[in-house]
């Protein structure tokens, strides 16, 4: 994504985001500053390891709209990261190559492809997924929920709960 094509034109866009190592329980809040179709560019304040994978969620989600916010939730892998710190704060840009939207993960022909929340056990249509670490499904309402709660023991110990591992 250091360079990109007359065919991927860059947008500016400016929306916040969430991401997620694969293998953390920790959100990061962060900002998105720019996409194309196949990435898009945001700040960090940690520096994030090129050829990672991170996954992210857009916490403006709306099916109806054009942008990058018409997804739930991406898969990416991070293709370059650069320190942009200056006297008052240290950030890394990040750009990230998009691997999967939320809509391609699922066959849009089945209308009838439902699913379990793991925390509340209310049934919902697996294109309004949330998913956490990939091994936790969350309706958009328990996802909300516990997004929303602070960092401490307690979402700690819910999320190691949900996964499985309460040792």
């Amino acid at each position: 994504m250091g360079t990109h094509s007359e065919r991927d034109p860059r947008t500016s866009y400016e929306a916040p985001i969430q991401y997620f190592h694969a293998q953390s329980d920790h959100y990061y809040n962060s900002r998105m500053y720019n996409f194309s179709e196949g990435g898009l560019y945001f700040e960090s304040l940690q520096a994030l390891e090129p050829d990672s994978k991170i996954n992210i969620m857009m916490p403006n989600y709306s099916p109806e709209t054009a942008g990058p916010e018409a997804f739930q939730s991406y898969l990416a892998e991070i293709r370059w990261c650069q320190d942009r710190s200056d006297q008052k704060l240290s950030r890394y840009g990040v750009g990230v190559r998009i691997l999967e939207k939320s809509h391609s993960r699922f066959i849009q022909t089945e209308p009838r492809n439902r699913l379990s929340c793991d925390m509340c056990g209310k049934r919902f249509d697996a294109a309004s997924i949330c998913l956490m670490d990939g091994s936790i499904c969350l309706c958009p309402h328990c996802f909300q929920r516990l997004d929303t709660m602070p960092e401490d023991r307690i979402k700690s110990s819910i999320k190691r709960f949900l996964i499985g591992n309460v040792l």
